[in-house]
């Protein structure tokens, strides 16, 4: 197995990133940086160029003779659309929802799965992954930098297991986010936005359904369920606008009382700290079970 996907989709989001970056802020695409005392403006959509890179990168594996990565590049294109419609129109949750899940079925339909308990379930799951990679983020870092673990751990455990096309996926996700990774951690220069959120998890659950790599996705994905997991229970269904921000005090983060809860606010409920430790803590928590998953490659 080949690094080349890596190391394109890498050169290629590093390359591509800082002018749609510019892009969008000269075009008044922007975000508030909330945890930053001077409530600093931010270009949005910066994940486009994320989008771009694996697009490209997959589409010429595909043209090369890797047919099965048909579907999976199918998939990501209608959820990378997704995330830059929802940014300008504001999809509703059910709308979102309904269009994941039917693009896990088509997914697995396309990939060989059979059934209506299959379709059933992988639309789910398929919803679900989409989902929690969008929502486990808030933090300079924090949501590509995680995606990048997670997609490492899927390419190291596809290679562990002989499963070459879920290599190239996991491999070319991981090399954009990495390359992204440099204008994105703390200081971020450049927001991804959900077109750069929403592709971790269809690309991470299409390399999984892709290869088989049940288990070791399960743990892949484990601090993400938990993370959804706290904010369900402690706040219900929510948008990123009735979510109360986290307090900025001294350069140190606070969590607000009687707030929801997240994998992130776990740490901050402990007591209060920097950005950039928050972020690195959910980062360990995410290559605690990366290495799991290719411990459980190498074991069995």
């Amino acid at each position: 197995m080949s690094l080349l996907p890596f190391l394109a989709a890498f050169a290629l989001t590093f390359i591509v990133t800082p002018p749609v970056a510019r892009f969008f802020f000269n075009r008044g695409v922007v975000g508030v940086d909330l945890h930053k005392e001077g409530k600093i403006k931010v270009p949005e959509l910066g994940g486009a160029s994320v989008f771009f890179s694996v697009i490209v990168v997959l589409t010429y594996h595909y043209f090369i003779g890797v047919g099965e990565l048909l579907f999976p590049l199918l998939a990501l294109i209608v959820i990378g659309t997704l995330g830059i419609i929802d940014h300008y129109t504001r999809l509703t949750a059910v709308q979102k929802i309904a269009s994941f899940y039917v693009i896990g079925v088509f997914l697995a339909w396309g990939l060989g799965y059979r059934g209506a308990a299959a379709y059933l379930v992988i639309g789910f799951l398929f919803m679900a992954a989409v989902n929690f990679t969008n929502m486990l983020a808030g933090f300079n870092g924090l949501e590509i930098g995680t995606g990048a673990i997670a997609s490492t751990g899927i390419m190291v455990a596809s290679y562990l297991a002989g499963e070459s096309r879920s290599f190239i996926i996991a491999s070319t996700m991981a090399g954009a986010l990495l390359a992204f990774l440099y204008y994105n951690r703390f200081p971020a220069s450049v927001f991804p936005g959900d077109v750069g959120t929403l592709i971790i998890g269809a690309a991470l659950s299409s390399a999984i359904l892709l290869g088989r790599l049940y288990v070791p996705g399960l743990l892949i994905f484990t601090p993400y369920i938990v993370d959804a997991v706290l904010k369900f229970t402690s706040a219900g269904v929510m948008t990123r606008e009735t979510q109360k921000p986290t307090e900025v005090r001294g350069g140190k983060l606070y969590i607000p009382k009687d707030t929801n809860l997240s994998l992130a606010r776990i740490f901050l409920r402990q007591k209060a700290m920097s950005e950039r430790e928050v972020v690195r803590r959910v980062w360990a928590v995410e290559a605690f079970f990366a290495v799991l998953a290719v411990a459980y490659g190498v074991i069995f």
